[in-house]
């Protein structure tokens, strides 16, 4: 799950006039698109649990309460650990520090306060698919790092194929770009990530993300062993919030969480929670109403737990090469840092 808090914007996080970069993905009717082929297909973007304030908030609250990199501190150490030694090294100059998926930041202004003392400026772009949590991001980076440059980006990663003609403008000319992509990896199919990685990444360009992982030797019994971070009553009125937003009642069905193997590529396998219709509903989009009928499920979330051989796997059928590797003490969360193979 994805770096939160429990609050949103707090009176000393507030600036006047902050300008937010809205790239095409996020246009309205692009939107619309894409939450009316949610409810058409049953099966609903993720994007959609994270893009208003009440739904993020609730988010934050399932983090703060459930994600070992909030509640366990051999989880939280990695992600000191990896963000300062992931800048050693670094050709000098200024550096774009790319926070992709940002949430609200905590990780990510911990990487650009180690830019900031390596490099000779530092520009942070906080990317998010909501814009309350780009303002976060934004705010919790210059907390850190004060002075520092910032853009923010509202956009969905899905759906932003062309990302370096969105960010290259916004950063100083011959800047060197650092990506990081922390708690997004679950909620995106193995395939389509690597290779989206592959697709972001230049010749100097560094990535570093996390995934959640499935703890010791047996993947099922480590899914199984992590589930209830993701089974419980803070998660499920989180997933809910969004039926509710339109129109269906907590009582016209139930959350239920499921495990799947096959997907793929070895070593990984699916946290999925579906919303089990148990009485006839409507969800309404602008004056649309969308049937579900009892016996219906309709897949609200998933969350891909990996391993670390799944991540190799994967990197290293896009040409990428693992430059530096940190796994919680636990077993249940890694960081990782990527850079392109030399002869990728």
């Amino acid at each position: 799950m994805r770096e939160g808090g429990p609050r949103l914007l707090s009176p000393r996080m507030i600036s006047p006039c902050v300008s937010v970069a809205i790239h095409p993905s996020l246009f309205p009717d692009a939107v619309h698109a894409r939450l009316r082929a949610s409810f058409q297909t049953r099966r609903i973007h993720g994007a959609f649990h994270y893009d208003t304030a009440r739904r993020a908030r609730r988010w934050m609250e399932v983090h703060a309460a459930h994600s070992p990199a909030v509640t366990a501190q051999d989880s939280r150490s990695i992600y000191d650990q990896a963000a300062r030694e992931s800048v050693v090294g670094l050709a000098p100059g200024p550096w774009g520090c790319i926070g992709l998926g940002c949430g609200s930041g905590h990780k990510e202004a911990r990487v650009v306060a180690a830019l900031v003392v390596r490099a000779s400026s530092v520009t942070y772009l906080p990317l998010d698919v909501s814009v309350p949590l780009v303002l976060i991001s934004r705010e919790e980076a210059l907390a850190q790092s004060p002075g520092l440059t910032v853009h923010p980006i509202a956009a969905d990663l899905t759906d932003a194929a062309d990302l370096s003609a969105a960010i290259d403008p916004l950063l100083p000319s011959g800047a060197r770009r650092f990506l990081t992509l922390f708690g997004m990896l679950p909620n995106f199919e193995p395939e389509f990530i690597f290779e989206r990685m592959a697709s972001w990444l230049r010749p100097g360009d560094r990535i570093l993300f996390s995934a959640n992982l499935a703890p010791g030797p047996d993947l099922e019994t480590g899914v199984r062993t992590v589930l209830p971070q993701y089974n419980n009553p803070e998660t499920k009125v989180w997933l809910r919030t969004l039926l509710e937003d339109h129109g269906v009642s907590a009582e016209a069905g139930s959350v239920e969480f499921h495990v799947e193997r096959d997907l793929g590529l070895p070593g990984c396998a699916r946290i999925a929670a579906d919303w089990v219709v148990s009485r006839s509903s409507e969800w309404v989009l602008e004056g649309e109403t969308f049937c579900l009928e009892p016996g219906e499920r309709v897949r609200l979330f998933f969350s891909i737990r990996h391993t670390p051989s799944s991540i190799e796997f994967g990197l290293r059928s896009q040409g990428l090469r693992l430059a530096q590797s940190w796994i919680a003490g636990s077993g249940e969360e890694g960081v990782f840092l990527v850079e392109r193979s030399n002869n990728a």
